[in-house]
């Protein structure tokens, strides 16, 4: 298992099994929990892709070009607003396909990430965001034209014809092919790197490691240690 898998899936899986096998224990179904005190390889050192400001740009930039030029296929304008979600708010995947039009108050520019997509955030606790200026003209047009009257990103479905909520899965909703299109290399989790690249760029114009932690939803701010060499 050590050898076929990486460091921090074996990590993962070997927690998470300790963890139920303890709760069988506590349950009186096992004597003991054969997973306990089984050694654990070391954590990967955590991958810090991000994309440059020039980068930004030319991905919305695209994003925006896509959009326009089939307005009548809604798939990329749901794509735009995704992206700029992620690389102006740094929401997660899940919170970006799980927001809900109630949770944004586009007059008082204030965003609630309430939902990863119809469970509660990894925090497990709503958080409140301030709207960056640059992205409210954007959703206001969207609203107007949005095929879903709750879901912000919602997807198409072929099978009906109906927009709905996109399924917790690996689907990448076309950004790779978007970040190969501007010149950027191919990433392994491409969505995840959007929230990079919103706490990168935080921290490089002077914010804080706290108010970062804060609006990413870390539940330590341990976590966003990661981000402190910049």
């Amino acid at each position: 298992l050590l050898l076929r898998y990486p460091a921090g899936t074996v990590r993962t899986t070997l927690s998470a099994l300790s963890a139920v096998l303890g709760f069988a224990v506590r349950q009186g179904l096992l004597a003991q929990n054969p997973a306990k005190g089984v050694k654990l390889p070391p954590a990967p050192t955590p991958r810090l892709d991000f994309l440059s400001a020039p980068e930004v740009a030319r991905l919305l930039a695209e994003a925006e070009r896509r959009a326009r030029a089939q307005r009548s296929n809604k798939t990329w304008w749901v794509r735009l607003v995704a992206i700029s979600l992620g690389v102006r708010l740094g929401l997660r995947k899940g919170e970006i396909f799980g927001l809900r039009w109630q949770d944004v108050d586009l007059d008082g520019q204030r965003l609630t990430v309430a939902r990863s997509y119809e469970t509660t955030p990894k925090s497990g606790k709503p958080r409140h965001l301030r709207l960056p200026t640059a992205i409210v003209p954007l959703l206001r047009e969207w609203q107007r034209i949005c095929p879903h009257s709750e879901l912000v990103c919602p997807l198409y479905r072929s099978t009906d014809r109906s927009w709905v909520m996109a399924a917790n899965s690996n689907r990448q909703h076309g950004l790779p092919e978007l970040l190969t299109a501007i010149g950027c290399q191919d990433v392994f989790r491409p969505w995840h790197m959007l929230r990079h690249t919103f706490a990168s760029h935080f921290m490089m114009s002077g914010g804080s490691l706290l108010a970062l932690s804060q609006i990413l939803g870390h539940s330590d701010v341990k976590v966003t240690m990661i981000y402190a060499h910049l």
